[in-house]
């Protein structure tokens, strides 16, 4: 069979470096792999919103399609949000009805916000930031302590040597990007999977699973064609952390493997 390109978006405060297990995984397993930077993740000045990465994701795709290749976008977290938006155009059912070749074929949402357009990170938060935020004092930029990252990001990796290193590499949050809304449901139009995460403490189970019934609602009442479907890991906010090979069977079962 002919692979995939996989393209892995990072969630809020964290670089691509995060995916460093997986990448080297579905790497040995033949697939060309790229994570994304978002430009929102440890910038200075703090970025005023989210188009920088919805820019970033969007040319990384584009890239990829141009060469003729078919494309799995996995998104972590907040990545969900950009990521989607920046499908929009990048479909590969988009690219064929203008006579261009690869695309986009499925999306990964692991962990991650699948929202409707027009709804941000904030507008589920009922506009209030989390106390575990740590806003800076122009409330432009959010700086995680160390043991908040380690509790919430990673509560099921017990190897401290490994854990110091995680959080050390977890940056400053552009706060605005949290605001910005969905420009585009990629979901709608592609199918799709969630991998929900059963012991995730940075986005419990429960909401996990709701934007996946809502999506599936949406997406039956508005005719759509994308398909959603789900699995599920006992595992925190980062299983591409604590179990990448787990994770890595998913993405190649996505793909088109038979494992």
């Amino acid at each position: 069979m002919t692979k995939p390109v996989l393209l892995l978006v990072p969630g809020a405060w964290h670089e691509p470096s995060c995916f460093s297990l997986l990448a080297t995984y579905l790497v040995k397993h033949g697939y060309v792999v790229e994570g994304i930077s978002l430009p929102s993740v440890n910038s200075s000045p703090p970025h005023p919103n989210f188009d920088g990465d919805v820019d970033a994701i969007a040319s990384t795709i584009q890239k990829h399609a141009d060469q003729g290749s078919d494309i799995v976008v996995f998104f972590h977290s907040y990545g969900g949000i950009p990521g989607s938006s920046a499908c929009r155009g990048l479909l590969k059912s988009d690219r064929d009805a203008r006579g261009k070749p690869g695309g986009v074929t499925h999306l990964i949402f692991c962990a991650a916000h699948a929202v409707d357009e027009g709804v941000s990170v904030m507008d589920n938060l009922g506009g209030e930031p989390l106390p575990w935020f740590n806003l800076s004092e122009d409330r432009k930029r959010s700086v995680l302590a160390d043991e908040m990252s380690a509790e919430l990001f990673y509560n099921d990796i017990d190897d401290d040597e490994v854990l110091a290193e995680l959080v050390r590499n977890v940056k400053p949050q552009s706060y605005g990007a949290f605001w910005s809304k969905s420009t585009y449901a990629a979901w709608m139009d592609v199918d799709s999977t969630y991998v929900h995460c059963e012991r995730d403490k940075a986005m419990p189970v429960g909401y996990q699973r709701r934007m996946v019934a809502d999506g599936r609602r949406a997406v039956e009442e508005r005719g759509a064609k994308g398909r959603m479907h789900h699995v599920t890991l006992d595992a925190g906010h980062s299983p591409f952390v604590s179990r990448p090979e787990e994770v890595g069977m998913i993405v190649r079962r996505v793909a088109g493997e038979k494992v």
